[in-house]
């Protein structure tokens, strides 16, 4: 199967918070890139709605983003110590998120 993705992802865990029908909701990073990034969590928003979100760093600071969700995805109950459940969001890129995905791509190995 051929790569379509336009920029490499990267494993990293970050607490990320958004609204999805009229709640707030808990998640974390899979992984990110300068295009998006995979969300897990149980509770999904609907595909192709714009999000509000703030990452959340262990250190108190917080960045705030905004994207769209792209896809969504529930591991099958066989797979789940396998796959994340979550969703993929398009983040439209600003220049503090750009920074962030640029450093933990030089903490990857």
């Amino acid at each position: 199967m051929t790569e379509r993705r336009a920029f490499p992802r990267y494993r990293t865990e970050v607490l990320v918070d958004f609204a999805a029908s009229q709640s707030r909701i808990t998640g974390i990073t899979y992984d990110v890139s300068l295009g998006g990034m995979f969300v897990r969590t149980a509770r999904m928003p609907e595909e192709g709605k714009s999000l509000l979100a703030t990452m959340r760093f262990a250190d108190g600071r917080q960045l705030l983003i905004q994207g769209k969700v792209v896809r969504t995805f529930k591991a099958p109950a066989l797979l789940r110590d396998q796959l994340p459940t979550g969703f993929g969001m398009a983040v439209s890129t600003n220049e503090s998120y750009a920074r962030f995905v640029n450093w933990i791509a030089l903490k990857s190995p």
